[in-house]
Formats: structure tokens, C-alpha cells, sequence
């Protein structure tokens, strides 16, 4: 048996804590079954395997739920880990633990009852009870297949690295050749339960087009591909990318904000505001303020300060440039955020965010930038401009600071 041990997967800073706890929980159950006379239980190994595995000669519909947590021998639980771990691992960090242990669960299910089925009628078999977590971790490679579809594999004694596609070829070829084999001869796989391992690995394969996780993994190498050419200097190459993944996905800020940096690199300042723009822009509509605003500081950092592309319907308001603004001064980001909110008052004087957009400059100006005089002279228009307005205190309380 070919043992994988890793794979291209880079795990992120999510720990597989799921993966971690199904390989604890298979390693119990399993010392429940093989050490069970060492730690002096009252039951017999086979007991456990009887009671809560799948029976062939009787359908017991709770042993499809525990039969996986139990194996007949270490050798079986150590091939299981290894599968759990570089497969269980990455299918964890694209769907989460929740959705992750489910799908486990349910390729197990879906895989011991063919299993179940065939020994019961087609082969009339009255073996031993199926146990092991096989099923569940043929469900995990069919989702690994789909979502880490350009993965390589290292395996224990191969001097080579297979692409995941012929690992998964050869393997449901051999798992479908083994049964039809002992289909015909009559055979019941010598306890090898490759009905279990196909119902699993195809539930797994359809289950990972149903969440999508052929899209997402697509969407993830062209990330990659965009992030790879932009660290080698290559913005043509990463526009092809970050276009190609907005085509997809056309209301992916980080994407557009990506294009706008390779834009930028490339000296098309132009085309870097136009979608610089439209990230802040789609990020502000969505209700992503911080988001938003560290777009800002990156149009900023790279050199641009515009506004609006009015032709291609591409502009930000007055409450868009204030919420801007806001959340700028909320990330600390004082100069920009002082630049933006000027931008209410130079750009949009009569609408009603301009007010509060003066007092915010004031306030930024005399007690974050120390750039005093200016704030003086936006304190003096600002009570020539709103002779009654409820924050004409405070904007003394700023003159009467600046002029002690």
C-alpha cells in the first residue's frame, strides 16, 4: 500500500484542529479494540467490532455512523492517518471543520452502505464486520481532487512526486477493477472493502462540485499565478490573471485592487485609478469601510489621488469620500484621511456631509498633523461658512488651542 505523507498544499494560519481530533478519536477506538485485555476492559475487541460495525448478514442503520471510528489492527488505522492527514488537512482549510467533519462523516455512510448492499446481495456474503475510515477518506480525496486539482503528491517509496489526477485515475481504476473482480469470482476482496472505498470517493467527487470547490481552486491558482508574476516583476503577466479572475469573479475588491498595483507598476496610472476606484467604490457599498480605506492608502502609495471616472460611470460621492475619510482617520491613517475629507469640502461645498468633513479637518490639523495655521484658517471660514452650526463651539475650542 502506497502511503502519501505530503502534498503542494501550504497550510495557512488555521491549525487542522478537525483533522487532529478524527485521527485521536480513530486511535481510541482502535486501542479500545486491540488492547482491550492490556487495560483490563470487560469486553473482548470483537465485541466493539460486532456491535458497532456493518454486519453483512444484518443492517443495523447506527453502524453506518460508527462503523468508521474503529479499525481491526494498527497497520489498518496507520494507512487511514496518513490518507486523513494530507488529504483531511487541505479539504479542512477550503471548507472548514464543521462542513469538514459532515463530509467525512457522509462519505462514510454513503460508502459502507454500497458496501453494505453488495455483501448483502449480489456477493450474499456473511463476513466479518466493516470497520475503518476508508470511505471517509477516499469522500476526502475525491474533494482534494477537485479543489487541489494541480497538486503533486509525495508517497513513501516512490522517488517521484504524481500529479493528483493520475494518483486518482490509478486509484479508482484499481478500486473498480478489485471489485467487478470479486464481483465475478465470488470473492469478498479479502476484507478489502472497495465498494466502501468507490461509494465514498464518488460522493466526494460530487459533493466538491456542489460546494464549488472546483471554482474555488481555480480562483486560488490564478491568485497564485497573478502573486508569482507580480514578486518577478512581470505586471503584464499578472494583469492576464487578475483580469481572467475578475471575468469569474467580477465583485472581487482584492482582485481589482491587485490589477490597479499591476497597473500602476506598469506606468498606467490611468488604468491603476480607474480600478483603484472601483474597488474603494464596490468595498464602500458592500459596508467594508476598513477595506475600503486601506485601498486608499494603497492608491495613495502608489502616487495616485483621483476621484472620479465619471465616462465610465466610476465616481466616489460625497458620503463615499466622508466614510472614506472616517474610517482613514479610524486605521490612523491621519494625512490621508485629512487629504479625503478636504476632498468633501473642495469637491462637494453644499451637500451636507461638508460641514463635518470641515470640523474633522480641524480637528486632524490641530491635534494629529500639527499643521496649525491651515487649521486656523479652515476654523475662521468655517464660521464665515456655518455662522449656526451646533459645532461652531468646538471649532473655537480648536482656534482658542492653536492661538495659546
Amino acid at each position: 500500500m502506497l502511503l502519501p505523507y505530503a502534498s503542494d498544499f501550504i497550510p495557512n494560519r488555521r491549525r487542522p484542529v478537525m483533522t487532529a481530533l478524527l485521527i485521536l478519536v480513530l486511535f481510541i477506538g482502535t486501542v479500545l479494540v486491540m488492547e482491550n485485555d492490556k487495560l483490563r476492559f470487560t469486553w473482548a475487541g470483537s465485541q466493539l467490532l460486532y456491535r458497532y460495525g456493518i454486519a453483512p448478514n444484518r443492517f443495523q442503520p447506527i453502524t453506518l455512523f460508527t462503523y468508521p471510528f474503529f479499525h481491526d489492527g494498527f497497520g489498518h488505522l496507520l494507512g487511514n492517518c496518513f490518507y486523513l492527514w494530507v488529504f483531511g488537512s487541505a479539504v479542512e482549510a477550503a471548507v472548514g471543520k464543521t462542513k469538514y467533519f459532515a463530509l467525512f462523516l457522509a462519505g462514510s455512510v454513503v460508502g459502507g452502505f454500497l458496501q453494505w448492499l453488495v455483501c448483502a446481495t449480489i456477493l450474499n456474503s456473511d463476513t466479518n464486520s466493516i470497520v475503518g475510515a476508508s470511505a471517509g477518506c477516499a469522500a476526502l480525496v475525491g474533494l482534494f481532487a477537485v479543489r487541489y486539482y494541480r497538486s503533486r503528491l509525495n508517497f513513501v517509496g516512490l522517488p517521484f512526486r504524481p500529479h493528483v489526477v493520475t494518483v486518482v485515475g490509478l486509484f479508482l481504476a484499481w478500486e473498480i477493477g478489485s471489485a467487478i473482480y470479486h464481483l465475478v469470482s465470488g470473492a469478498t476482496a479479502s476484507g478489502v472493502a472497495n465498494w466502501a472505498h468507490i461509494g465514498g470517493f464518488v460522493f466526494g467527487l460530487g459533493m466538491a462540485y456542489l460546494l464549488k470547490l472546483d471554482t474555488q481552486g481555480r480562483s486560488a491558482y490564478l491568485t497564485d499565478d497573478a502573486e508569482r508574476a507580480m514578486n518577478t516583476s512581470l505586471p503584464g503577466a499578472a494583469i492576464k490573471r487578475w483580469e481572467l479572475l475578475l471575468s469569474r469573479e467580477p465583485n472581487n475588491t482584492s482582485a481589482m485592487k491587485e490589477l490597479a498595483k499591476a497597473w500602476a507598476l506598469l506606468g498606467d496610472t490611468e488604468q491603476a485609478s480607474i480600478w483603484f476606484l472601483q474597488a474603494i467604490q464596490l468595498s464602500l457599498q458592500q459596508g467594508k469601510r476598513e477595506h475600503a480605506a486601506k485601498i486608499c492608502g494603497e492608491m495613495f502609495a502608489a502616487g495616485i489621488r483621483e476621484t472620479e471616472h465619471k465616462e465610465k460611470g466610476i465616481f466616489l460621492s460625497a458620503q463615499h469620500l466622508f466614510t472614506l475619510g472616517s474610517a482613514l482617520e479610524e486605521l490612523g491613517q491621519y494625512e490621508q484621511a485629512g487629504e479625503v475629507l478636504r476632498w468633501v469640502m473642495t469637491k462637494f461645498p453644499n451637500v451636507p456631509e461638508a460641514e463635518p468633513a470641515m470640523v474633522k479637518v480641524i480637528q486632524l490639523y490641530t491635534e494629529r498633523l500639527n499643521r496649525h495655521e491651515e487649521a486656523r484658517v479652515f476654523a475662521l471660514a468655517f464660521a464665515t461658512r456655518y455662522p449656526r452650526s451646533q459645532w461652531l463651539g468646538i471649532v473655537d475650542n480648536f482656534r482658542k488651542k492653536i492661538d495659546k
